[in-house]
């Protein structure tokens, strides 16, 4: 085992939101030395995948006339293919071409006038990698906001480790990654946001992540009807509760960011068969009913 110092907490501002660290460091860690290394991966990732900042490598992409290329970084590589991964695996409900419509619902950023945005629901299932080359193949918004926080998080996490970290809890706006647990043998107890007033799930959260999409944070009333920034698939059943959001636990934090977009893009019906039928740990939760577990996450929730 090795020695850890008492509990350190940091928190600070990241891609909107804020973020935070609860960690044990071990002799010779200073709480000094730990933001300047998170905050080195956080401008990394906000250069690359950030549709907010104009000169990011994803904006500019945006901005290619079709059928020129770009050569994407590492990272940016991973975030991609995980991405067409969950596309894939729920049918286009977590769709990374769907920029330019996230903007018409009013929640995109003004980086690309929407005059100039158009979209192609269909364009995720041709869109491939050629060696380290990315096309822009048709006059779609490519749009990785669905995992890059999740990748953030996890790049959290392997910063700590890299610093000899390896008992902690770090997030941001509300997505997780944990390591060991503390040293006195006690878990890292997280609750679950619970988007109506019901008793919140809480879990256990020791080398596991956990991410959670819904319209419950960013959402507009529009004619009586709530408006979220998340694009429903179009077989998504609108029958089968009011469904507020998805919490997902995934060893890795994008994989969760990117499977609880897609599954509450599925809506519930569809969303808790393909969290059974994929083994994914899920937890629906409504503002009409109790919220609803998949059969892999029941046995993970105290």
């Amino acid at each position: 085992l090795v020695a850890a110092g008492p509990l350190l907490r940091l928190s600070g501002t990241t891609m909107g939101t804020d973020w935070s660290v609860s960690a044990h460091a071990p002799p010779g860690v200073g709480a000094d030395a730990i933001p300047s290394a998170l905050e080195s991966g956080f401008a990394r990732i906000i250069s690359e995948m950030s549709t907010w900042e104009p000169d990011s490598l994803i904006s500019r992409f945006n901005r290619l006339p079709i059928g020129d290329s770009l050569v994407l970084p590492d990272d940016f590589r991973q975030v991609l293919d995980i991405t067409l991964q969950v596309a894939s695996a729920t049918d286009g409900a977590l769709n990374p071409c769907l920029g330019a419509d996230v903007s018409r619902l009013g929640f995109g950023s003004p980086t690309i006038p929407l005059a100039d945005q158009a979209t192609d629901r269909d364009a995720w299932q041709t869109l491939a990698l050629a060696g380290p080359l990315l096309t822009r193949h048709a006059p779609f918004q490519l749009d990785l906001s669905a995992i890059a926080k999740g990748h953030a998080v996890d790049g959290m996490g392997d910063a700590l480790r890299a610093m000899g970290i390896t008992s902690f809890l770090a997030e941001i706006g509300g997505e997780f990654t944990a390591g060991h647990a503390k040293p006195d043998g006690l878990p890292w107890w997280v609750d679950f946001e619970s988007p109506a007033a019901a008793p919140a799930w809480r879990v256990a959260l020791c080398d596991l992540s956990l991410a959670t999409s819904g319209d419950y944070r960013k959402l507009r009333i529009e004619n009586g009807q709530r408006v979220s920034h998340i694009v429903r698939h179009p077989g998504a059943g609108r029958d089968d509760g009011d469904l507020a959001s998805v919490s997902v636990l995934h060893a890795s934090c994008a994989f969760a960011d990117a499977w609880a977009t897609g599954l509450y893009a599925s809506g519930a019906s569809q969303g808790l068969d393909l969290a059974n039928r994929h083994g994914i740990a899920a937890l629906f939760q409504f503002r009409d009913q109790p919220a609803q577990p998949s059969i892999a996450i029941e046995s993970m929730l105290a």
